[in-house]
């Protein structure tokens, strides 16, 4: 009997000995090394274009593992250097694992003969006006593209009051859409803050050729704000 307890012991023993050696083995096999990529950009990454002329890319390079995998890297582009726009470069890399690295690159698409076209800057005595003025006190700059249909796209009516000013980010800048007269009258089609999914009540304003200034009021809110906003072209 002893005989047989002793035998059935050593069983036992050799079993979970195997047992053990399983669970070691599994957790070897799970400390994998992950080797993770990096992509890194020559060059800007904000440019600006002419309208008509061919985008030359400033370069780019990719390692993993301190190997040269340059070539593995995926670029996705929707640049179209006949339109003004802003339009983006990505460049990203991605391991076995699904990690990846990332990198992007701005490409704003101007007309150089556009007298309207282009980047202007907030002039620091444009105010907000709610019982009361405050001055916007410093320079912001905001972007106008010309739509190539009689139309401007404005990437923040308020002139940067809570995109730069306050500093929430561009979820809150009033995007705008308008068009400019003949006599420089301005009149506002579209606006939308996707930050808080509303828009202008009103906007009055006028486009200066010989300083090449635009000049509006946004009303906004029922409370109401206004803004009065002046755009010196940079």
């Amino acid at each position: 009997m002893k005989k047989f307890l002793i035998h059935s012991l050593a069983v036992c023993m050799v079993a979970l000995g195997f047992v053990a050696c399983s669970d070691d083995n599994d957790e070897l096999t799970d400390k994998r090394v992950t080797y993770y990529p990096t992509v890194t950009l020559e060059g800007d990454d904000y440019i600006i274009l002419d309208k008509g002329s061919e985008f030359e890319e400033p370069g780019y390079s990719a390692e993993m593992q301190g190997k040269d995998v340059t070539d593995l890297v995926v670029v996705t582009s929707n640049v179209n250097s006949n339109k003004s726009g802003v339009y983006s470069i990505t460049y990203s890399l991605t391991n076995v694992d699904g990690f990846s690295s990332v990198k992007k690159r701005t490409i704003v698409v101007l007309d150089p003969n556009n007298a309207i076209e282009g980047f202007y800057l907030t002039s620091p005595d444009s105010y907000r006006e709610y019982q009361g003025e405050v001055a916007y006190g410093y320079p912001f700059e905001i972007l106008v593209l010309d739509n190539g249909d009689g139309t401007y796209t404005v990437d923040d009516l308020l002139g940067g009051w809570y995109c730069q000013r306050v500093g929430y980010g561009y979820d809150y800048a009033m995007e705008g859409l308008i068009s400019i007269d003949d006599d420089g009258t301005i009149s506002l089609l579209d606006s939308y803050v996707p930050g808080w999914g509303d828009s202008a009540e009103d906007l009055e304003g006028t486009y200066d050729a010989a300083t090449g200034t635009l000049s509006w009021a946004v009303t906004y809110t029922d409370y109401p704000f206004i803004f009065h906003v002046v755009l010196n072209k940079e």
